[in-house]
Parts: C-alpha cells; structure tokens; sequence
C-alpha cells in the first residue's frame, strides 16, 4: 500500500501544475482538430461541398467536449486543495487521544472502556484478548450504556504484561451468544499518515486506524 508520511506542505502547486498541462494539451488538440477541419474545408469536392450546418456540429460537439475536459480538472483540483486541508486538520491531532472501538493499550495504568449495552440482554461479558488472540479475562458487564476500569490483570488475578489488547462486548440471549458489540478507550496519537484508502492515525503498539472511524478526541487527561 502506497503511504505517505506525515507531511505539512500543501499539494496544491501540484495540481495547479496538472490543471495548466492539461489546459495547454486540450488547447493543442484545439488547434490540431481545427487544422483538420480546414483541411476537409479546402479538399472537398466543390460539386458537393459539406453543408455548414455539419461544420457548425462538430465545432459544437469538440466545444463540449472541452468543457467537460475543463470541468472535470477543475473538480479534480478542488477535490485534491480539501483532501490537504482535511489531513493537516488530522495532523493537529497528533499528541491527543482518539476514542476508538476494540483496541486497548496497557502500560501499568488502569483503563477504563465505555460501552453501550441493550437493557434487555441476558448478559454482558467483556472479553479482552492479546494479540495472539488468546482470551486473558472475562469481566461481567451491567447492561446499559456505562464505562469499567480495567486494572491489565487477567483470570488469575496476575498483572498482564505492556502491550496491544483487542476487546469486545460477547452478548448472550437464551443462553447463546447472540452478537459481539464493540467496546471503547482511549488511545494516544503518534502520527497521521496519508494511505490510498484514506487516513490513518498510529496509536500505541503500532496499531492504525482509519481516522473515520474515530468516534471523539480529547486532550490527554495526566
């Protein structure tokens, strides 16, 4: 995947530059197509000439083909000027903390998840998973929209090491889990990179995320 890192000079010169080209070579098939069309004008057969009418709707139909040649650099350039300015605004990020779904970073400190929990569920487990998967606790959630603090200790009540957790909210209906719902936290940012599926923001553990799917931003609370 093509990605290009963080960066806060503006890619606007560039796409001036691409509008100008394109202007001058649109203008050289201009005059190309026009030297085609006096050619025909002076080959013709005298004894039976072109109407006019067919000169006239064929500099019509060239005319309209420019201007949607125009039209489309035109949007391409303006598409290009707010995709720099939505990524400098997502640099500025760079230091906060992003909420986002199912990922958490322990380092020692405690973390604390939000979730929203359907009142009539028949119960609410929060499975926490390192990175090979393995489930390391199960902690039993209240139903409704709350938050738990997680001290990084697992089944065993032993401190888990630093590092990337994945977690989620198992729901169980008529003693079958019915469905994962995601939990959140709060996860710093280090840097913003430009992908070709669109931004990314790096969080602790090297993990990344699409900035899209970061649901609040905050300033770190110490």
């Amino acid at each position: 995947m093509d990605i290009s890192t963080v960066s806060q000079t503006s890619t606007s010169p560039t796409a001036s530059s691409a509008e100008v080209s394109g202007a001058a070579a649109l203008t050289s098939d201009f005059d190309t197509f026009l030297q085609l069309l006096t050619t025909q004008a002076r080959n013709q057969d005298p004894f039976n000439p072109v109407d006019a009418t067919e000169y006239a709707s064929q500099l019509a139909s060239f005319s309209a083909v420019e201007q949607q040649v125009l039209t489309n650099e035109l949007l391409t350039g303006l598409s290009l000027r707010a995709s720099d300015g939505e990524f400098e605004r997502l640099v500025s990020w760079i230091g906060l903390e992003a909420r986002v779904a199912e990922a958490a970073y322990f380092d020692g400190s405690e973390v604390t998840f939000e979730y929203e929990v359907p009142e009539d569920v028949q119960s609410a487990v929060l499975a926490i998973r390192d990175e090979e998967g393995a489930v390391r606790n199960r902690i039993a959630l209240t139903p409704g929209d709350g938050s738990y603090l997680w001290d990084g200790r697992d089944l065993a009540g032993a401190v888990l090491p630093e590092g990337l957790y994945h977690v989620e909210i198992e729901i169980v209906q008529d003693d079958v889990q019915a469905e994962s719902l995601p939990a959140f936290s709060y996860l710093r940012i280090s840097e913003v990179t430009r992908a070709e599926d669109g931004v990314l923001l790096t969080l602790p553990g090297n993990a990344q995320v699409p900035a899209s799917e970061v649901t609040a931003v905050r300033r770190p609370i110490e």
